[in-house]
């Protein structure tokens, strides 16, 4: 009996052993396939890269492939245009060129000189055109000021011209008034005074 059951805790404990073994080498299976798998991943980023780097030397050969067309279509340009030139007969060279030149540079000073002239002139007309309103208006205002003033010395004052009534050194001391000549007295009329004359 005793046998027997050694036997089973013998065995036991042998396929604890052999559970862990496998589990370990199952644990080393897969850490090697993740490693596998991570160096696969590093390399797939890493051709990304280059690739990445290739583009952007592909792009800038290009611009610079488009900045060198553009040159030597200017540089095309400019040689059939010169060429048109030597073969033009009115072309007689480049000192016929720089006279023309001249010419027209010259031509652009004249009409500049020219619309010069014609702003100060337009200038110098306005301010005497504005001269002429202001002394005009003050020969007006001057005019109108006369004018007033003849009126006003032409006007009189209320009762100019009436002989003033005769006072009494007009008519002399002791003159008969109106009251006294029809009462046949000499004596003046009563006035205000307190003095009275004798009866």
């Amino acid at each position: 009996m005793m046998d027997a059951e050694t036997d089973s805790v013998y065995e036991e404990r042998c396929g604890s052993q052999l559970g862990d073994e496998q589990h370990e080498d199952i644990a080393d299976v897969e850490l090697d396939e993740l490693r596998r798998v991570r160096r696969a991943l590093l390399k797939m980023n890493q051709g990304m890269e280059n690739v990445q780097r290739q583009i952007k030397y592909f792009n800038s050969n290009v611009s610079q492939t488009t900045q060198l067309l553009d040159i030597w279509v200017r540089v095309l340009s400019q040689t059939m245009h010169n060429q048109g030139y030597l073969q033009s007969p009115e072309w007689h060279g480049g000192q016929t060129d720089i006279a023309q030149l001249e010419g027209l540079v010259q031509r652009d000073i004249q009409r500049e000189e020219e619309a010069e002239r014609k702003r100060r002139a337009a200038e110098m007309e306005r301010e005497e055109r504005e001269k002429e309103a202001r002394e005009r208006r003050e020969r007006e205002h001057r005019r109108a000021e006369q004018e007033a003033e003849a009126r006003t010395t032409q006007v009189r004052p209320r009762g100019a011209g009436r002989r003033p009534p005769p006072g009494p050194a007009a008519r002399g001391r002791g003159a008969p008034t109106r009251r006294g000549t029809q009462r046949g007295s000499l004596i003046p009329p009563a006035t205000n005074s307190r003095i009275r004359p004798p009866r």
